[in-house]
């Protein structure tokens, strides 16, 4: 048994290292909002920041197929501005200007609220939505 898990673990490091080695950057901005997000992707495993004029939110997640939304970015987000709140935002992939995300919020790990959403434009393609200057994650 030792040796099968020994075995596993290999594995999923060498798939996990050969997963890292094709890692890419995408930049998108939530329209109407400042934040404008760098996200490392490398299938399935996402990282992210925002851009620190706007807000210093920082998370990581998963690239799947959700049951109901399709082919998303599912991802846990810390708020260094937020203490207490928990956020995780869905971003509809693969990611195309005009593409939608959605931002949930929670304070204690069971009840899990919409907080907002909307549009968001991929960084470098036309412009799809105005710049806002407050962050999506700043409490209403």
């Amino acid at each position: 048994m030792k040796t099968y898990l020994a075995l596993a673990a290999a594995a999923l490091l060498a798939t996990s290292g050969g997963a890292l080695a094709k890692s890419t950057t995408a930049v998108i901005s939530l329209d109407g909002h400042c934040d404008v997000i760098t996200l490392q992707i490398s299938k399935p495993i996402v990282a992210g920041a925002d851009d620190p004029d706007c807000a210093v939110e920082y998370g990581g997640g998963m690239i799947g197929k959700v049951k109901g939304i399709g082919n998303t970015i599912v991802a846990g987000v810390q708020s260094p501005s937020a203490p207490g709140y928990q956020f995780v935002i869905q971003i509809s992939y693969p990611l195309v200007t005009g593409g939608m995300w959605s931002l949930y919020v929670t304070q204690d790990g069971v009840t899990m609220t919409p907080f907002e959403s909307g549009t968001y434009t991929v960084e470098g393609s036309a412009a799809h939505g105005p710049k806002g200057t407050t962050s999506a994650f700043a409490r209403h």
